[in-house]
């Protein structure tokens, strides 16, 4: 979940943030750390990044790629029109271990209400996944 504005361009200067976007098929999971798992008529709002070799080998290394996360081509439908197009493919990362749900630390939780909050994204949504994790 790269939507963090401050956070991108610390890790990748380079990159351009292109905006909201809506990924279908999907669902926000937490493992820990933001997840991604494929669930049939399901969507989830992200932030496209035009982003560099530079700053992919960058994010490769900070998402523990090829052993914590994977890459994976997915269809990104764009909030704001690029170029013309209704959709584009684009990578996204997705763990390996597909374990059971846990909670985001106060850190990350925070990190990630920021990016939501300055991308337009829904923090309700947001707010709502963490707080189902919480366990009763």
């Amino acid at each position: 979940m790269n939507t963090n504005i401050g956070e991108m361009s610390s890790r990748c200067p380079a990159a351009i943030n292109l905006g909201r976007c809506t990924l279908k098929g999907f669902e926000l999971k937490f493992r820990l750390h933001a997840d991604i798992d494929q669930v049939q008529d399901s969507e989830m709002e992200g932030v496209l990044w035009d982003i560099t070799p530079d700053c992919e080998r960058a994010l490769d290394r900070l998402e523990g790629y090829p052993f914590y996360y994977n890459k994976i081509e997915v269809v990104v439908i764009p909030t704001n029109t690029i170029n013309n197009m209704t959709y584009i493919v684009a990578m996204a990362y997705i763990m390996n271990n597909k374990g059971r749900e846990e909670m985001p630390g106060i850190h990350y939780e925070k990190c990630l209400l920021e990016g939501y909050s300055s991308n337009g994204l829904d923090t309700d949504k947001l707010t709502t996944k963490i707080k189902s994790l919480i366990i009763p």
